[in-house]
């Protein structure tokens, strides 16, 4: 962990965040912060390059993070997280990895959920991209639901 960047109103830390999270440097703000604000990796279903965790791991690595952040908060303190979504390898069927992952942090850490917002760009194709080519214009769905 290192201070990257200093002024009067602040310091940028540059750390892995479970590093940060953990340091001597962050424990005066405990129980201070109104409002955590944060996006961590999205829980996708292939390995990349940076070494994203897959599946249970991913959901257990995530509810961690429950326990690191919940004692920075005040009494009514609030984390907003953007979790994105992945799609099932193969299929065009969403995986409930981040939905999974959403409820074991809300476990882990004793936390509730006051409000789901779902992100909608009219101008975005769906997806996946490989199962709008190979339907066209038809509806994509589930084996059950084309009858």
């Amino acid at each position: 962990m290192r201070i990257a960047y200093s002024t009067r109103l602040g310091r940028l830390i540059h750390s892995k965040a479970e590093d940060a999270l953990s340091s001597s440097a962050l424990k005066r703000y405990e129980g201070k912060v109104d409002l955590i604000f944060t996006s961590p990796p999205f829980p996708l279903n292939r390995k990349k390059k940076y070494g994203n965790l897959l599946g249970q791991k991913y959901v257990d690595w995530l509810a961690e993070f429950a326990l690191k952040l919940r004692p920075f908060l005040k009494k009514r303190g609030s984390i907003v997280m953007e979790i994105g979504n992945a799609w099932e390898p193969g299929r065009p069927v969403m995986s409930t990895l981040s939905l999974r992952a959403l409820l074991s942090f809300l476990d882990r850490g004793k936390l509730l959920l006051c409000q789901q917002f779902i992100y909608f760009n009219p101008s975005r194709l769906p997806g996946p991209a490989q199962w709008v080519k190979a339907f066209g214009d038809s509806e994509v769905g589930t084996k059950s639901s084309q009858g």
